[in-house]
């Protein structure tokens, strides 16, 4: 039977760098994933024969800066690029924001831009406060955090302030006077999301990855989740896949071992678990073995999937009149959605386990920024439809209900791409049950959670000691997947705290 320091269950990013922290670290790590290659959500996959695309997004959060450089991604061949511009389509217009501030600045109405440039600003300033959060991690019930660069400081909170309880319509409709520029900036926040923008806190969509924060690599994002195997593997960690986790397994009040298709054990001093907290705990391990307590509020945790992504193989690159007056139009995400109203009726839909009329889609054309995706003279195209069910109360995804999103994304690609549907090859529809199936996502909820103030940043999965940077009341057991605190802000934030959990708690120190 195998022995290890660490095992980490899932190889997507957040696995993988825990996975590359602790074998630096000099601890013997193993990654099992279950699928054939790693890189989770960050791969690239053809879906039909010559046409490659990311399956479950374009775009992932953006990785901070320092874990960047100090993963050497770049050298790796992942050059994570921001889109260059963001359009939204809408009854009211359309309008357009680029990633470089003075681009912006000169695209907006006048009467609008001191406060959109101060909006922008003050995002970028909280973005970077949790980039700064994420990178501590308390002592256990100690009061102190330990940086590995700064070493032992006071214990700093999550930032949030205000946001937690505002309104996402609220705080844009206080900052921004245009209703055009309103309803763009709410669609960057929720894209691929079931949000009333009127609820009370769902500001915080706002801090998560808009235009110029995300990255998107030449090639899709397998190029990430390849890049990142490489750092693994030369980081000393043995990455198996094919290796579906089956059980976690206890001895004694701790975890012990993971269990990989019912009959192998491999044990360890310490488990990562790269999943969400419900695929974590629900599905690993023995309810017999943890507390009735810790079970009832696992259940309690709201994870939900909102999304389906279309991928369409065109026999020739869309018409898109946008772009030949503003070309970065045809390098990013174009949004196209009626009205703020439609956002609240596409979340009361989702709410009742229905499809929307008329929900948020956004179209990219990926291979207009990089054209071997697609065989020469051809192209893909992509649409995230927000707001969709994993559950159809009316009948299951068998019933027509993957044509109706097919139906939806090709109306809402006519809007900005005149012609588009009769230049379609093929298509394929993934929904929530896919990217559990897959992923093993809880539900398809690519989010790990919904995004509440009782859910986000340090009440995320669960407010106390117990639930600090990564930990859970489970000894040995550690969660750093998209359920954990720097989710869904930050792309690898949670796989290094909780990496760095594990170095304090086993009084190891990082490598520099």
């Amino acid at each position: 039977m195998d022995q290890f320091d660490a095992a980490i269950v899932g190889g997507g990013p957040e696995g993988l760098v825990a996975a590359i922290k602790l074998a630096r670290a000099g601890l013997r790590v193993c990654v099992l994933e279950k699928e054939t290659e790693p890189g989770g959500r960050a791969v690239t996959r053809e879906f039909h024969p010559g046409f490659r695309a990311s399956p479950y997004a374009d775009e992932l959060p953006a990785v901070a800066p320092r874990l960047y450089r100090e993963l050497e991604l770049a050298r790796h061949g992942a050059i994570l690029a921001p889109s260059p511009a963001s359009t939204c389509v809408s009854e009211g217009g359309r309008s357009i924001f680029f990633a470089d501030e003075a681009r912006t600045a000169r695209a907006v109405p006048p009467e609008s831009r001191v406060g959109l440039l101060a909006y922008r600003r003050e995002i970028e300033c909280l973005q970077e406060a949790i980039e700064d959060r994420a990178s501590l991690v308390t002592a256990r019930a100690r009061g102190f955090s330990l940086n590995p660069r700064l070493g032992s400081v006071r214990f700093t909170s999550w930032p949030a302030g205000g946001w937690a309880t505002a309104s996402l319509e609220e705080l844009l409709r206080l900052r921004i006077a245009d209703p055009v520029l309103r309803l763009h900036l709410a669609a960057d926040a929720t894209s691929g999301r079931a949000v009333s923008p009127y609820l009370s806190g769902t500001a915080l969509h706002a801090l998560a990855p808009g235009v110029g924060r995300s990255g998107q690599p030449p090639g899709g994002m397998g190029k990430l989740g390849a890049a990142l195997a490489r750092v693994a593997a030369a980081s000393g960690v043995l990455l198996r896949c094919g290796a579906e986790v089956t059980n976690i397994s206890l001895k004694n009040d701790r975890a012990r071992s993971v269990v990989i298709g019912g009959r192998e054990e491999i044990r360890a001093r310490v488990v990562v678990s790269a999943l969400d907290l419900k695929s974590t705990v629900l599905d690993l391990m023995r309810w017999s073995e943890v507390s009735p307590e810790l079970i009832r509020r696992v259940g309690q945790y709201r994870q939900a999937g909102q999304t389906a992504r279309v991928l369409f193989a065109l026999d020739a690159p869309p018409n898109l009149p946008l772009a030949r007056e503003v070309p970065d139009v045809a390098l990013g995400p174009i949004h196209v959605v009626p009205t703020f109203e439609s956002l609240a009726l596409a979340h009361e839909a989702w709410s009742a386990g229905a499809l929307p009329r008329a929900p948020l889609v956004t179209l990219r054309v990926p291979s207009f920024a990089d054209p071997r995706l697609a065989p020469v003279g051809k192209a893909i195209m992509t649409a995230t439809l927000a707001a969709i069910p994993a559950q159809m109360h009316e009948g299951s995804w068998r019933n027509g209900k993957r044509a109706q999103l097919i139906a939806i994304a090709l109306a809402a690609a006519e809007r900005v791409m005149p012609g588009v549907t009769s230049r379609v090859i093929a298509s394929k529809t993934i929904v929530a049950p896919e990217i559990e199936t897959v992923l093993g996502c809880n539900d398809g909820d690519l989010d790990g959670g919904e995004l509440a103030p009782d859910q986000a940043l340090g009440f995320r999965p669960f407010e106390g000691v117990d639930w600090q940077d990564g930990r859970t009341p489970v000894a040995g057991l550690y969660l750093g997947g998209s359920s954990s605190a720097a989710s869904p802000f930050l792309l690898g934030a949670s796989g290094e705290r909780a990496a760095l959990a594990v170095l304090t708690d086993l009084k190891k120190r990082p490598a520099a």
